[in-house]
């Protein structure tokens, strides 16, 4: 986990006690975290102490998620079938026209494995083959990080568009690159937690109570 808070929403704190409560006696979870406002850098500090673990698997949350409490089994057991990156879906919590967005947060990287743009997928399709998801709720198989190029999560300029890419597309980026599929279990829903501020209701420059 990248904590660049100095809190946790409520719902992403019980949702990963759930997670811990249920994998004790079946698995051992150990949990990772470091600070700081560089995500990217951040990412790829947490998967090299990671890997000084020996760990069989590796589970990126985000802590304005929630999630399911056998989260952890069920994408093990995708990597345990041979899938090396796999993830669950979360809905975007970026403001349109109707409110908040709510679409599944997938995405297909452009021909120069860069650009992006949203791709629309049906839920309850079992795995489905994507080019990029977010990094809550993402799993990778250790090896992952070997294939790669380090560093693995560094942000990239597209001096087309003049904007920098997160983390996470980078990261996608990589594996497409380097011929590393990705998965989402489409049965498998996490939440998205979004804080906004109230704005105060008044009516003619009057406070209405």
């Amino acid at each position: 986990m990248h904590l660049s808070w100095e809190y946790v929403p409520k719902v992403f704190a019980l949702s990963l006690f759930n997670m811990a409560q249920y994998a004790a006696g079946k698995y051992n979870l150990a949990v990772l975290s470091n600070g700081g406002c560089y995500g990217d850098s951040a990412r790829d500090s947490l998967a090299q102490k990671a890997l000084t673990l020996g760990p069989e698997y590796i589970l990126w949350l985000d802590v304005d998620q929630e999630y399911p409490p056998n989260t952890p089994e069920i994408l093990m057991n995708h990597i345990d079938g041979g899938k090396l990156v796999v993830g669950g879906l979360t809905p975007l919590k970026k403001k349109s026209n109707s409110g908040l967005d709510g679409k599944p947060s997938i995405w297909d990287l452009d021909t120069d494995a860069v650009l992006v743009r949203h791709r629309e997928i049906f839920l309850h399709q079992g795995l489905v083959k994507v080019e990029a998801l977010g990094l809550g709720g993402i799993m990778t198989h250790p090896d992952v990080f070997k294939t790669l190029e380090f560093p693995w999560f560094r942000r990239i300029w597209n001096q087309k568009d003049k904007q920098l890419f997160g983390a996470d597309y980078a990261f996608y980026a990589n594996c497409k690159e380097s011929g590393i599929d990705v998965y989402c279990d489409t049965d498998l829903i996490f939440g998205h937690v979004h804080v906004s501020l109230i704005p105060l209701r008044e009516k003619q420059g009057l406070i209405i109570l």
